[in-house]
């Protein structure tokens, strides 16, 4: 009788042992190993590329602990398989209503910088598919322009972008890190085109950034390299984005323009850098409706056919220091600066501090026009002198689409015809000190 108790007794620990013991054991054993295989990692990567809706690599994936991990070796790619983004390492934690995601360091590309921006819209467009807040800390920043050259991001200051969303709405927050006054706010607003359709943008930008990376989140993919791959800007916005376009004011500081690249489409060029300061840009269904500006500009050089469309286009006048040049040829010069200021009325040049817009050794090499320019006018100046109608270069392209246009002029720009206004009349352009160019003014109506 005690003998079958015992054996009873050791079934029950025997199978007790088995049951509590060494089956969980082995099934945590058995997760264990599963979390370090490659097909583990390659689910959770396709589940993340999903989500991002690009392809997605990683080397390896560490379990730090429960619901954090770390991924070595990370790397986004576009459609084509060429990397946007390669990361040596990503720490992320996540939990019911959130996921948190730390980056030692990025460095963008313009592509990287677009693939971010369509990433942001969809979370703001998307609940169903982004269910989750999410704060991203990038610890260094940098940028790399459109030939691969990175700018240095140790230096830079660390960046917070915080999305989240609430029965309200949905909204995106830039910031760096320690916080400052530097930052923007994305909000989603409501609508009857649905939530997305419609952003107010509000914020600013106080240390330099490449304007190549702002012409990248801004979807203008000519416009990278338009003011030179040097060329960085500061500015603020307070406006309103829907399908008809921008709604609000924006201001800006370029520096490091390079005067050849923005010349590199039109009909002539120019050399030299300069600074654009645009004290208040106002944008309504996304045409400028005013701006205010100022542009200073170092040592550099036009050429013949660009003081020629500055002088009988806009109406510029030969200064004491004018002096002629080949057709072909270029005018050098020491310097300048101009106001400008452009509304429906037109544009007008300025020079309050000085008698001239331009200079020499000699002298005022231009000086502004006498009354102000009709913008048909402008945008004749960037075309071509054998040229009927404008759009004839991108950048009078480009004007035409942004800038207000009254209804008397646009049917005059339709036609391409001259307005008489922007003429200069303070000196005959063939007499001394040189004429503008052989045929010049006569190409050109």
């Amino acid at each position: 009788m005690f003998v079958a108790q015992q054996a009873a007794r050791s079934r029950v620990v025997r199978t007790t042992f088995v049951v509590a013991c060494l089956i969980p054991c082995a099934l945590v054993v058995a997760w264990a190993g599963w979390r370090r295989t490659g097909l583990h990692r390659d689910r959770l990567v396709r589940e993340w590329a999903g989500a991002v809706g690009m392809p997605l690599s990683v080397d390896s994936i560490e379990h730090v602990r429960p619901g954090s991990l770390r991924l070595h070796g990370v790397r986004v790619e576009d459609h084509r398989g060429g990397p946007l983004v390669e990361v040596p390492r990503i720490d992320v934690e996540s939990s019911g209503t959130e996921v948190r995601i730390r980056l030692p360091e990025l460095t963008c590309s313009p592509a990287a910088i677009a693939a971010i921006v369509d990433l942001g819209r969809g979370w703001l467009d998307e609940p169903a598919r982004f269910d989750r807040n999410v704060v991203i800390d990038v610890a260094r920043i940098g940028f790399a322009d459109a030939f691969g050259t990175a700018t240095d991001a140790a230096n830079r200051a660390g960046f917070r972008i915080e999305c989240v969303g609430n029965e309200s709405g949905r909204a995106i927050r830039l910031r760096t890190e320690p916080e400052s006054e530097e930052g923007f706010v994305v909000q989603s607003l409501a609508g009857t085109d649905g939530p997305g359709r419609r952003m107010a943008v509000r914020g600013m930008v106080a240390n330099p950034v490449p304007i190549a990376a702002v012409a990248a989140a801004l979807g203008w993919s000519a416009g990278g390299q338009a003011a030179g791959p040097a060329a960085h800007l500061t500015g603020g916005i307070d406006a309103e984005w829907s399908e008809r376009g921008w709604d609000g004011a924006f201001s800006a500081t370029l520096t490091e323009v390079d005067l050849a690249a923005v010349t590199a489409t039109l009909p002539w060029h120019a050399r030299g850098r300069a600074r654009v300061v645009v004290d208040e840009c106002r944008m309504t269904a996304g045409r400028m409706t005013s701006i205010r500006a100022g542009v200073e500009v170092g040592a550099g050089g036009l050429e013949q056919a660009g003081l020629e469309a500055l002088v009988t286009t806009l109406g510029c006048r030969p200064g004491p220091g004018w002096r002629p040049a080949t057709r072909r040829g270029e005018v050098g010069f020491v310097g300048g600066a101009a106001s400008l200021e452009i509304d429906r009325r037109g544009l007008r040049i300025e020079t309050p501090a000085s008698p001239g817009i331009l200079f020499v050794e000699g002298g005022a090499l231009l000086e502004p026009p006498v009354a102000g320019v009709s913008l048909d006018r402008v945008a004749r100046a960037l075309s071509p002198a054998t040229t009927l109608a404008v759009p004839a270069t991108p950048m009078s392209g480009w004007l035409l689409s942004v800038f207000p246009f009254p209804q008397a002029d646009a049917a005059r720009a339709e036609g391409g015809m001259p307005v008489e206004s922007g003429r200069s009349t303070s000196r005959d352009l063939l007499a001394p000190p040189g004429p503008v160019g052989a045929g010049g003014p006569a190409s050109r109506r």
